[in-house]
Order: C-alpha cells, then structure tokens, then sequence
C-alpha cells in the first residue's frame, strides 16, 4: 500500500530524530547472591571490550575471608572465578594479558588474563597500588612511606629516590594513595599519616561524631613532566580523605576527597593544578556519596550511593547512583537498575562504548543502549 504524501515529512521527521529517542541505562550483568556468603569487589579493569576482571574478597560462614578473582572473555555475558590466595585491594592492567594486584601481604602478577597469578618478588605487605608505565617501567606505592620503581619489568624494585625530597616530622610518615600518568605527566599522590590518624566512623559512634570536625591534613607527593625522570615534590592541605585521582590534561587533576566525619558533604570531587590556583569543586552533593569517577574523552561519569537520612555516612548499603557530565559542570543522573545498591562502587571501561561498574555487594553492571 503506498504511503500517502502527506504523512512523507513526517516519516522524514522521526527518522531524523529517532537517534535523539535513544536511551541508555545501566543494566545487571553479574549477581553474586548466595545464602551465608557475600562478594565485595574491590576494583575492576577492563582492558578490551571483551576481557574484564574483578578482584574482591569472599566473606563466608564467620566471617571467614578469602580472595576471589572474576574473569570475563566475552564482554560479561559469562563470569568464572578464579581462587586468589591473598585479599585483594587494587588492580592495574597494561593490556588484554598483562596486570597486577596490590593485596594485603604483597603484589601478584598474571600473564593470562587474570586466569592464573604469581607473586612479586621484593615487593611486601603495605602495597596499595601497582601502576605501569609500559612493560619495563612501573612504580608501586603505598604505606609506610612506601614508593618504589622498577625499570626491569619487576624483577628489581629500588626506592624511588624522589621520595626522600618529602621531609616529614619523626612520628609522621605517608601513605601513597594515588598514581595517573598522562604522557610525560606522571603525579604520585598521599596523605601524611601519623598517631590517631584512624578513627571511628561516624555512624559507629553518632553522639560523638556530632562533636567532631573533619580535620585538615596534609595531601602531599610527586610531580614529573618528563615520564618519571625527574620529580617535583607536590603540597597541600585539604579535609578528608583523598580516595582517587585521575589526570585531566593541561596540568589538571581530578582528585576524590571523602569525608568520614561530621562534614557538610559525604564527598567532594575537585579538579586542581599544583602550584597554581586553589581546588575549584566539580560535583559534591549532600546525598551522594562519591566512591569512584570514570575520566574518557569528552565525558566524566561519577559513581555514588544514596546516603540515609541526614547522615552522610553510609553504614549499609544504599541505592547506587551513576551520573554522567559532558563539561565537568552539569551531571545528569543514568537510569540504574532498581537492585543495585551498594556502600562502595569502581567504574571501568575499555573505551567510550564499553563502560562497567562492580560494587562490593557482588553486583556488576554494564552501560547499554536502549530505545525508547
């Protein structure tokens, strides 16, 4: 039946914006929900549309822990666990084969996709995160005071003789929370860490935590331009936490400051270069707790939970929130799975069409288009 000429301009319409009608929401990929056991995820890497890999704990009958690895090679519709025997805290993957995890009692290397692993030797207990550069080169960084390079691939892992520009007091020393390189520009960042530097959580303590002010500390590190050959010590102050940090380009980083104590936010994300003018805000709310961000060209995504109440702490898990932003001003909030609740969520993403998110209530989601 031929169609009529008056309705052509307007077919011609909805074909032209059809695209514009396009969705895209974050849909459940993975659900660890056994009886008597639970699945935190600490950290998750993609380094292919196809190969993705969890690392997290297991926590059983009493409370018993042990480490677990999920792998993918089809881009998530099937998951395998790989027993781990340490407890994961962070991951860096060079490629599809190559990666590392930082755990509690040392580092751990895999050649095949996370499927099989071994560990480092000259590289100990206080390891927080393992970051190369390329196969050779690569630093590892922790506490206390811990920063080390190697330029053999990991078979040799020498201080990095930057470290001793940080002077610190006797009873103070650092932890090393964050590294991100972005072609010559390298930046190493932590926090000065001394007595009394752990305290109860808010929420453990509500009474009390109502008297507390969050206090300021030290965000100190390393700077280099030329690929890690020579460093420039870095300095502040802020309040909280540092949690993660990401370069932006131009000199700029990102950083994720949480906030454990009587604070007027749970989180604040800032973006800042050294050296020049002062930390200007890029997304802090009072119910969105901030646990990760996701930088990719042209886009900025924030992960975050609902905090309870007027409390900006988040002692169970609550409704996982993604926001995306274009300009790093205006974020707009992504339709999320109802299910998906968390206390603590990563992001990772192979490139700007394959982009996950693993929380440690054993959930893992993917971005994916729909039509409306």
């Amino acid at each position: 039946m031929p169609v009529p000429q008056f309705c052509l301009p307007v077919l011609l319409i909805l074909l032209v914006l059809s695209p514009l009608y396009a969705a895209e929401r974050w849909k459940m990929q993975f659900y660890y929900n056994k009886d008597q056991s639970n699945l935190d995820i600490r950290d998750l890497k993609c380094p292919s549309a196809q190969r993705c890999i969890a690392a997290g704990v297991l926590i059983e009958r009493n409370d018993h822990e042990r480490g677990s690895v999920l792998v993918t090679s089809d881009g998530g519709k099937q998951w395998s666990f790989i027993d781990f025997k340490d407890r994961p805290l962070s991951m860096f993957f060079l490629n599809e084969s190559v990666g590392w995890i930082a755990a509690e009692h040392g580092v751990w290397e895999t050649e095949e996709s996370g499927r099989a692993w071994k560990k480092v030797e000259g590289l100990k207990k206080g390891i927080l995160r393992v970051y190369f550069i390329n196969r050779s080169h690569g630093y590892a960084i922790g506490f206390p005071n811990a920063l080390y390079e190697t330029t053999d691939g990991g078979k040799t892992w020498p201080r990095l003789r930057a470290a001793s520009d940080v002077t610190l007091a006797k009873s103070e020393g650092i932890s090393y929370d964050c590294i991100d390189f972005l072609g010559n520009h390298g930046l190493i960042l932590g926090r000065v860490i001394g007595p009394g530097s752990e305290r109860i959580p808010v929420w453990m303590d509500p009474q009390q935590g109502a008297r507390r002010r969050a206090p300021k500390s030290m965000v100190v590190g390393l700077e280099t331009f030329d690929g890690g050959k020579t460093w420039k010590p870095a300095t502040g102050s802020a309040y909280g936490i540092l949690a993660e940090m990401k370069l932006a380009g131009d000199g700029l980083a990102v950083l994720l400051f949480q906030y454990k104590d009587n604070f007027s936010v749970p989180s604040d994300v800032v973006k800042v270069k050294f050296g020049s003018k002062p930390p200007e805000s890029v997304f802090s709310e009072q119910d969105r707790a901030v646990t990760d961000f996701l930088m990719l060209p042209g886009e900025t995504f924030v992960a975050a939970v609902a905090t309870p109440g007027n409390s900006n702490q988040v002692p169970i898990p609550g409704k996982l929130k993604i926001l995306r932003s274009t300009n790093l001003k205006v974020f707009a909030e992504m339709e999320t799975d109802y299910r998906a609740v968390a206390q603590r969520a990563v992001l990772a993403a192979a490139d700007a069409h394959h982009i996950w998110v693993a929380t440690d209530t054993g959930m893992i989601l993917n971005l994916v288009e729909t039509q409306n």
